[in-house]
């Protein structure tokens, strides 16, 4: 059987990704995921304070190994709740896109 291929920015010390066996069941083959990295300049969502040490707020992809089709996800959330949001990657850049047209609109020309 051939090596399991990861993507480029696959982190294997957070990487759950495994081959599927012949009698797997759904969702025992993991996940392809990058290294996290803590968002800082956001310090809260509502009441939902993130301090840096005791409840960062935490940014990662992930893509479910084969035989599920290879979507990547942004994840964001803590390390209790890791998946508080989870876009694709396509509608996570087409939010961001929004997101900075938006801020854009305040520049001081």
């Amino acid at each position: 059987m051939a090596e399991l291929e990861h993507p480029s920015w696959c982190d294997l010390a957070h990487c759950t990704a495994t081959r599927p066996r012949p009698e797997y069941r759904a969702g025992e083959t993991g996940y392809h995921r990058s290294a996290p990295v803590t968002v800082e300049q956001i310090p809260n969502v509502g009441d939902v304070v993130f301090d840096p040490e005791l409840n960062p707020l935490l940014a990662h992809l992930a893509q479910p190994a084969p035989p599920w089709e290879p979507v990547t996800l942004l994840n964001i959330g803590t390390v209790v709740e890791p998946h508080l949001l989870s876009l694709p990657i396509t509608r996570a850049r087409a939010a961001l896109r929004q997101l900075v047209a938006l801020a854009d609109a305040d520049k001081v020309m």
